[in-house]
């Protein structure tokens, strides 16, 4: 393709910690394109230039695409600044989840709530967290992932604010639905942006570093917890300290721009150069010539998720955000059960009681440490599925994570003595992380962006069906005994052990498909076979 420069070297982010593994070869050999797309194909009928064979777009000789762009700008102080104003919304995310299980104790006993009410306080979060993912995914994709992600900030702090200040129960709880359908609005539209404007062999690394600012916003969670939980109406002031980096996030908006993926498709041509003349200023590199194709293409809706030939890889998808999320979110909830009901052994000094100046038992500050222990080992496992993810591929990460996962789980119910458990528990823990990292990879680069908003929006509501489940079970079942939780655990884990077997789409190393019209060359799991390997 005229105009097209030959692929770029781009550094990693985490290149220091894969000096010794095989770096992903500067050209990949695509197999041979449908008619239709004349223009991008050499005299042989290979694919040439960047643009991979399924994202080709019907464009002329001294035409580009997004693809191009991207791809030639690299990694730079414009992806810095992406990462850093989504990280903060991933970091906020993890720290309004985490708030539901640091507060409830204290909840429990200013309002003398019943059993019912207290299990509604995260039941309500994840409920609306779920409406809001896939209500605002479908935003994203109709009107823009920028005005989506701004709306939903405004809204998360002002709520925020107002359910530190309720007066009474179902105040604060009306409050908390509109923050948790806010959250759920902007986790999965914030990893969506990310992605579409990273460059396709950086993806992984983008993820690892969004959810490193995850496992950060657990950590902050707890300190902060350590410092003002055992005041007087401490949980006030944790719900205050929670929605502050929700307001940095807001003041950081203001130098973001629209996404260029999103743009093209929207037929924005104008706005959708600048963006990308922006990014490839802001990373000094020479901004591309040509003219930028773009069309005009109608927004995925809800039911074309699953439509044709989706339609199994979107079902399977599904089943792994229930089963993940509900791994992961009653995990969450059963550590703290495990010390309290001293599950084989697992006291260590963590159950002591504490009440505080109101006359309530609540967690001790020694309980606070070990919730952050547990967000620390989400980082190798995390690292361990980015890893894996480009040197493998998506799908052996999906069956080493799943597996792993299964085996340790299963190793919980064979009691030896306190820190054999503790230590199986966390790296079943490490495993889920894993599993977390490579689906949240995986989704985006499966779908395309007319319809990615939408389609991330649905699945991570759908997961969270499975978080309300996970945690709901674990509350229920802890209370008889913690190892029918780990039953729970076991079972859901085999039917994801069954599911991954079939999956079919391999997309390590693909260019993010578009349109409808590149959609239609289907993304074999060969395709990406040389991606990552000598």
């Amino acid at each position: 393709m005229p105009n097209t420069p030959p692929p770029r070297s781009v550094e990693s982010p985490g290149e220091f910690l894969m000096q010794k593994s095989p770096s992903p070869p500067d050209e990949i050999t695509f197999p041979t394109a449908t008619e239709g797309f004349p223009a991008a194909l050499g005299d042989d009928g290979d694919c040439v230039g960047l643009v991979a064979c399924p994202n080709l777009l019907e464009i002329g000789d001294d035409s580009y695409d997004v693809n191009d762009a991207i791809e030639k700008a690299g990694w730079g102080w414009y992806q810095h600044k992406v990462l850093f104003v989504m990280g903060l919304m991933s970091f906020a995310d993890c720290a309004e989840i985490t708030l539901a299980v640091i507060i409830i104790k204290d909840l429990k006993c200013e309002w003398d709530l019943t059993d019912a009410e207290d299990s509604l306080i995260p039941a309500v979060v994840y409920f609306f967290y779920a409406i809001g993912s896939m209500v605002s995914g479908y935003f994203s994709d109709k009107y823009g992932r920028y005005w989506v992600l701004l709306v939903n900030s405004i809204a998360l702090v002002l709520s925020g604010i107002a359910s530190g200040l309720a007066p009474e129960f179902y105040s604060f709880i009306f409050f908390r639905s509109i923050a948790g359908f806010c959250i759920g609005g902007n986790y999965a539209c914030s990893i969506v942006y990310s992605q579409e404007v990273m460059p396709a062999k950086l993806r992984s690394w983008n993820m690892l570093l969004l959810e490193v600012y995850w496992t950060f916003g657990a950590l902050y969670e707890s300190v902060v917890a350590i410092c003002v939980m055992q005041l007087d109406s401490g949980w006030r002031y944790q719900i205050f300290l929670t929605a502050l980096p929700i307001v940095v996030m807001m003041v950081a908006m203001y130098f973001m721009d629209e996404s260029p993926r999103y743009l093209v498709i929207n037929n924005r041509k104008e706005e959708a150069q600048k963006v990308l003349e922006k990014i490839c200023r802001d990373n000094k590199v020479e901004v591309i010539n040509g003219d930028l194709y773009a069309k005009d293409e109608r927004s995925g809706d809800f039911l074309e998720v699953w439509a044709k030939p989706k339609t199994c890889e979107s079902l399977q998808i599904s089943i792994h955000f229930i089963c993940n999320m509900f791994l992961l979110f009653g995990i969450t909830m059963m550590i703290p059960d495990a010390m309290a009901y001293d599950y084989c052994g697992l006291d260590m000094s963590f159950n002591s009681t504490y009440v505080n100046e109101e006359g309530c038992t609540v967690y001790t500050r020694a309980e606070y440490l070990f919730m952050m222990i547990t967000a620390v080992i989400y980082l190798p496992g995390m690292l361990m599925a980015t890893w894996l993810a480009d040197y493998l591929g998506r799908k052996p990460t999906f069956i080493i994570s799943i597996y792993g996962g299964a085996l340790f789980t299963f190793f919980l119910l064979i009691c030896i003595d306190a820190y054999v458990t503790y230590t199986m528990l966390l790296i079943a823990t490490l495993f889920y992380a894993a599993y977390n990292e490579v689906l949240w990879l995986y989704t985006p680069e499966f779908y395309a962006t007319y319809m990615r908003g939408t389609a991330c929006g649905i699945q991570n509501g759908i997961g969270k069906f499975g978080a309300a489940a996970g945690t709901f079970l674990t509350t229920y079942l802890d209370e008889y005994d913690v190892s029918y939780s780990i039953y729970c655990y076991i079972a859901v884990q085999m039917v994801a052990c069954v599911t991954v077997l079939f999956m079919r789409s391999e997309t390590v190393g693909q260019n993010l498909q578009d349109s409808r019209s590149n959609e239609n060359t289907p993304i074999k799991e060969e395709d990406g076979e040389a991606y990552g390997k000598e």
